[in-house]
């Protein structure tokens, strides 16, 4: 099973939990061919997969989110919903979409009948980086790898830390330490290009490479 599935299913127990002995029904798309599907008070479907950023926990890592909405119908649904949102809350990895985050549109189109809700489930999933760069096109000018020491700065001056910083010019990423320092595998270039993401907003910048440690400034 995959990440993404699995993480799926963890939510689709939790929320069974909260209801039972009543079903909940994951709709996934699929047309009904000659068998109906189950009758249940509540319907589950996916609403959308982002990508959020990378980071590093054992190894590195995408952070994706699946957005799924959780509808419920029937004579009961008032006292299914109060369950729901009650056992969502109980599971921090979860969070519900507040009414100030959502469009009526978003809403109207997530949830097609009775009341419902909008949860976003956290994914993790795990990938092997290439230890060295891509090796040169002809039309390339340097094939050279060079590590370089920096530091990941605010306005302030302070330093950023636990960030993702990513040079475009190879296929190493590292995430900086307590004070913001890093070291990171680039390509020769003096002007190299970042993927930097802090608590989950990822941004590109540029830095000059021309002086150590280099210094990049988040926004």
């Amino acid at each position: 099973m995959g990440h993404v599935r699995s993480s799926l299913s963890d939510l689709l127990g939790v929320l069974s939990d909260a209801v039972t002995p009543q079903h909940v029904r994951f709709d996934d798309g699929s047309p009904t061919a000659v068998v109906p599907p189950p009758d249940a008070p509540v319907t589950v479907r996916a609403v959308t997969l982002s990508r959020v950023g990378r980071s590093r926990n054992e190894g590195p890592v995408l952070d994706l989110e699946l957005k799924v909405a959780v509808e419920c119908h029937g004579p009961e649904q008032l006292d299914n919903m109060e369950q729901l949102l009650l056992a969502v809350e109980l599971h921090s990895q979860y969070s519900v979409i507040s009414n100030g985050e959502l469009q009526f549109e978003e809403y109207s189109a997530a949830i097609e009948q009775g009341l419902g809700f909008l949860v976003r489930i956290p994914v993790s999933l795990p990938f092997e980086e290439p230890s060295q760069l891509p090796a040169p096109s002809e039309t390339g000018t340097s094939g050279t790898v060079r590590r370089i020491r920096g530091r990941l700065v605010d306005g302030h001056n302070k330093g950023i830390p636990d960030a993702y910083i990513h040079a475009h010019s190879s296929a190493n990423a590292v995430v900086s330490d307590a004070t913001g320092h890093f070291e990171v595998l680039t390509s020769s270039e003096e002007l190299q290009h970042f993927a930097v993401a802090v608590d989950g907003t990822e941004r590109e910048i540029s830095a000059s490479t021309k002086r150590q440690p280099v210094i990049i400034r988040w926004p």
